[in-house]
């Protein structure tokens, strides 16, 4: 990830967050919503994997799916491949589609998830494929494609549709990409 540079006060706020109470730390959220700034994107996408209790995680994950900043894509793509397999970024891949960014430089991410989580995980996954692939070159598609098909044959049978899914539009978007 990119290195930003952290003014004084914005290392204090993210180091504050740490002894904050809930109620605090959404209270901060909704101050940022309004302020827009970046920087405290990432610690608290960190809080998500913490013991904060759901009212501030739902907080963060509707923060994250209200962002129009394209620059958050790679704090958010980082924040999921950290922590793919955990029960909490199951909402992280949601608030990612809401979001309506173009994740398509991390679509690998994503179609990890895709392949090797569980369903729900690999259907929010799926959707976030699905709106960004569309801008993706015909090689990626093809090399996406075979990926899939390559893990499709050790799929569990629940998933093995959404797969297959995701091939045919995979697919398509190469096809529109030809024309």
């Amino acid at each position: 990830m990119r290195n930003i540079q952290l003014t004084e006060k914005q290392k204090a706020i993210i180091e504050s967050l740490k002894s904050m109470k809930d109620e605090q730390i959404i209270s901060l959220i909704h101050d940022f919503r309004e302020n827009g700034e970046l920087f405290i994107v990432d610690p608290l996408l960190e809080l998500l994997y913490s013991n904060r209790n759901r009212s501030v995680k739902e907080t963060i994950l509707e923060l994250v799916g209200d962002i129009k900043n394209q620059d958050a894509v790679e704090i958010i793509a980082h924040s999921v491949q950290n922590h793919i397999g955990d029960p909490n970024t199951t909402g992280l891949l949601s608030a990612c589609w809401q979001s309506n960014l173009d994740f398509s430089n991390y679509l690998p991410v994503f179609i990890e998830i895709l392949c090797s989580s569980d369903y729900q995980a690999s259907f929010e996954a799926f959707t976030v494929i699905e709106n960004s692939a569309g801008s993706i070159d015909k090689k990626s598609l093809d090399l996406y494609i075979t990926t899939i098909e390559s893990k499709l044959k050790i799929t569990p049978i629940e998933k093995q549709s959404l797969l297959t899914e995701t091939i045919v539009m995979l697919e398509s978007f190469k096809r529109n990409e030809e024309v």
